[in-house]
């Protein structure tokens, strides 16, 4: 074989040997971020109730003060319960995302959501400029 065939056979082993070590990095990534996922939810699922039912039925107090203060703690205890249910959902998500080739895109552009992104918060859905424009449009809604 002539030098000429092994000098352009060089630059085509080092792409493999490139994309083959970038997917061994990508794979330890993702298998980080599933290890961080089933984490929490295994937290979740462990220390907090997620069934939005009441465990007590509410009170009912003679005194008008009373009675607003047993409600706000009712209330704040539902809001709660129904973020730890939201969170599980999400982290549910993320997990059947993985388990596809949707996990770690962005929803609104398509483009990967940065590693660091997703170490932070391992379920999202968004990469930060589009978060930013979703909220933007949702407040204005």
């Amino acid at each position: 074989m002539s030098s000429t065939a092994q000098s352009r056979r060089r630059p085509l082993e080092r792409n493999i040997g490139q994309t083959a070590t970038r997917e061994i990095k990508n794979a330890a990534r993702r298998t980080r971020l599933w290890i961080e996922l089933t984490r929490q939810r295994a937290r979740i699922l462990g220390n907090a109730p997620t069934s939005l039912i009441p465990d007590v039925e509410p009170e009912t107090c003679s005194d008008p003060a009373d009675q607003a203060s047993t409600e706000f703690e009712q209330d704040l205890a539902m809001q709660v319960r129904t973020r730890t249910f939201d969170k599980l959902r999400r982290i549910e998500h993320a997990l059947q995302l993985m388990r596809t080739s949707g996990y770690g895109q962005c929803h609104r552009c398509h483009m990967e959501i940065p590693y660091e992104r997703l170490t932070v918060q391992p379920d999202t859905l968004f990469c930060v400029p589009c978060l930013t424009l979703v909220e933007q449009n949702a407040a204005r809604n």
